[in-house]
C-alpha cells in the first residue's frame, strides 16, 4: 500500500479543551473505501506539528491520508 495525502484543514477553536476534543475526534475515526469484501482503501486524520494560539484562538493543523493499493 502507499500513502497518499488528500486533503488538509486547520480546525479553530475558542480553548484548548474544545479544540483537544474535535481533533480527538477526528483522529479516531478510520474511514474504509469497500468493493463487497475485498478491502481496496483506507484513510486517518493525522495531526500536523501540535497546537497553538493565535490572537486567542486555538488551532491544529490535520492532514488526511489514505493508503491505496498499487
Amino acid at each position: 500500500m502507499m500513502p497518499v495525502q488528500r486533503k488538509y484543514k486547520i480546525i479553530k477553536k475558542a480553548s484548548a479543551k474544545e479544540l483537544a476534543e474535535e481533533v480527538n475526534r477526528l483522529i479516531q475515526r478510520e474511514y474504509k473505501d469497500q468493493e463487497g469484501f475485498i478491502f481496496q482503501s483506507s484513510g486517518r486524520w493525522q495531526c500536523l506539528g501540535g497546537p497553538f494560539c493565535e490572537n486567542g484562538d486555538w488551532l491544529q493543523a490535520v492532514v488526511f491520508l489514505q493508503e491505496e493499493q498499487d
